[in-house]
């Protein structure tokens, strides 16, 4: 074992940790790339007309292409980036705690002189710090683009509070199937509550504005508290970092005190 627990995850992590910032960096600087084609009057009207009012909200608004934060914040924040990071959070957090148990490796971590709540603060610590390396590639891939694209710029605040709002959801969404994973030591159970939330969620809130029944469900999604484009020209609402944070030391909580008392096979 490498040091500690927490160093020894990083490490078996590394190539997941390279592989998804080399990602997000990429996406990112896609999206900065179409703002020239994307923000020109007239240039998708046609296509959104044409798109099933239940779809739009795949594209978004087209008020929010006009500027650059607040096109970067619909397209790659609010839209693209929640599935991208929710499909990276599903993986992260089950390789986190189930897959171990699967391979009976985490019952000779525990023969070795570190308590479960040690082991499950590291695993979880480990979970935060790769989310935070992969935001970095995010923020890179977008400044690597930015200077050769014409009027794309962006305030370092409003870009700091997307970037911690971002932050929060992936934690959040990582934390699921982490808690959820290391408490019942099951795959199943961990991947279906992971889906249910994190796909649902991203389902509700693109529907929600032109399905009319859904729009009294859409608090229920996790995105709501995520609204990217009204970050950017209004803050932080803190009642949504409350949220969000409550969910995540929430599910910590529980998971740990299940962590404890189950028998490890």
């Amino acid at each position: 074992m490498i040091g500690s627990v927490f160093a020894k995850t990083l490490y078996d992590k590394r190539y997941f940790t390279l592989g998804w910032t080399i990602a997000l960096g990429a996406i990112a600087a896609l999206m900065v790339a179409f703002y020239p084609a994307m923000h020109q009057d007239g240039s998708i009207d046609a296509l959104v007309k044409s798109m099933p009012p239940a779809f739009q909200g795949l594209v978004g608004s087209l008020s929010d292409l006009t500027q650059f934060d607040t096109y970067i914040a619909a397209q790659l924040f609010d839209i693209r980036l929640p599935l991208i990071a929710g499909i990276m959070s599903i993986i992260l957090g089950l390789g986190l705690s189930v897959s171990d148990e699967e391979k009976g490796e985490l019952r000779t971590l525990l023969s070795l002189p570190i308590s479960r709540s040690k082991l499950f603060i590291q695993r979880w610590l480990a979970l935060l710090l790769i989310l935070a390396i992969t935001l970095v590639g995010l923020v890179a891939g977008m400044y690597a683009v930015m200077p050769f694209i014409e009027e794309a710029d962006i305030d370092i605040d409003v870009l700091a509070r997307l970037l911690g709002m971002t932050g929060l959801m992936m934690v959040t969404y990582g934390t699921i199937p982490f808690a959820v994973g290391i408490a019942t030591g099951k795959r199943a159970a961990a991947t279906a509550v992971s889906i249910a939330v994190i796909i649902g969620s991203f389902l509700l809130s693109t529907f929600a504005s032109a399905v009319d029944w859904l729009k009294d469900y859409e608090p229920l999604s996790l995105l709501h508290y995520f609204p990217a484009v009204d970050i950017v020209r209004d803050g932080i609402q803190w009642s949504d970092v409350m949220v969000l944070g409550s969910i995540t030391v929430v599910l910590l909580v529980l998971a740990l005190v299940a962590f404890r008392r189950r028998d490890i096979a």
